[in-house]
Formats: structure tokens, sequence, C-alpha cells
């Protein structure tokens, strides 16, 4: 789920993906923030890019 935001694919379509509704994305994405202690989608996103998270980058 973490590439697939750090993609910046939509809740929707990262439920679809996964077969879990947009509500269950939310809440793990809000749950990673906080566990790791960031605020923004785009720390998340530097995080995943920082830790080899997303192909080809």
């Amino acid at each position: 789920m973490l590439q697939l935001v750090a993609e910046g694919r939509p809740a929707r379509e990262i439920g679809d993906i996964l077969g879990i509704s947009r509500k269950t994305v939310e809440f793990h994405k809000a749950r990673l923030m906080r566990v790791l202690g960031l605020r923004t989608v785009a720390e998340l996103t530097r995080y995943a890019v920082e830790h080899g998270l997303l192909p080809g980058r």
C-alpha cells in the first residue's frame, strides 16, 4: 500500500487494486503515518523513496 500511495494513486484506486474499501486504505495510511511519525503524504512519499520502495528510482 505504501508503494501505491507514494506513486500518487488515489485511495479509491488503491482500494480497488487491493480489494479493500477506500476508508480502509485511509485508515491504514493514517496509521502508517502515525507509526512512522510523519504528518503529510509528501513525507510518506519521501520515506518510500529513501527506503527504495518505488521501483526504478
